[in-house]
């Protein structure tokens, strides 16, 4: 029986790593072209809850004994305040539940959170005070969409729709990409273009 060579196993021993590569480089583009497809709808769902805005520093007054009933129900009374007229007390209350209260006095906010997510921020810009009791401005004043309720009748705008809005006919808005661009195909065929590139690179080296 014979016996091959030394220099002879030392070439057996020889891995070409070539295709091995190549088909990790091709599994590692299928999963960014899974992850760059699903990535823009899922950015676009969090956008659209994050961004819709109800009412957009805006100001309103409220006097004593009255309330301001905002977008989805939401009312705010003036309950009563002290004998200076400085410490106004207000409440905030939905369909007569009361929701949050609370003392404020010229420059402070009222702010109320539903699970970690701003619905409502009010400024107290000024308090004045006079003898049938206080009229209290409310500047600037934002209200957010809150997605467990009804969407409100009236239309309302993202902050998206605004901006696009406010851009000069005279600038057209540039595109990040062409139109006829598809970016996950174009990574599916690098990858494949790489594939074959490394596999007949290995055939060469075998030979």
């Amino acid at each position: 029986m014979r016996v091959p060579d030394k220099p002879g196993r030392k070439e057996n021993k020889k891995i070409n790593f070539a295709p091995v590569f190549s088909f990790l480089l091709l599994i590692s583009l299928c999963f960014s072209v899974l992850f760059y497809s699903m990535s823009p709808s899922l950015a676009a769902d969090n956008k659209e809850k994050l961004t819709i805005i109800l009412i957009d520093g805006e100001e309103i007054y409220l006097r004593s004994g009255s309330s301001y009933t905002f977008l989805q129900d939401y009312q705010l009374y003036i309950k009563g305040t002290d004998t200076e007229g400085k410490r106004v007390w207000v409440e905030l209350s939905r369909k007569g539940v009361p929701l949050q209260d609370a003392i404020v006095t010229e420059g402070s906010q009222f702010v109320y959170m539903q699970n970690s997510t701003e619905i409502l921020n009010l400024t107290v810009n000024t308090i004045y005070a006079g003898a049938d009791g206080v009229l209290v401005r409310f500047s600037p004043v934002y209200q957010y969409l809150d997605t467990r309720l009804p969407m409100p009748q009236n239309p309302v705008e993202s902050h998206e729709n605004v901006s696009e809005k406010n851009v000069s006919p005279d600038y057209p808005e540039m595109e990040p990409q062409a139109k006829d661009f598809d970016m996950p195909l174009f990574l599916l065929g690098l990858g494949t273009v790489l594939l074959a590139t490394g596999f007949f690179a290995g055939k060469r080296k075998g030979k």
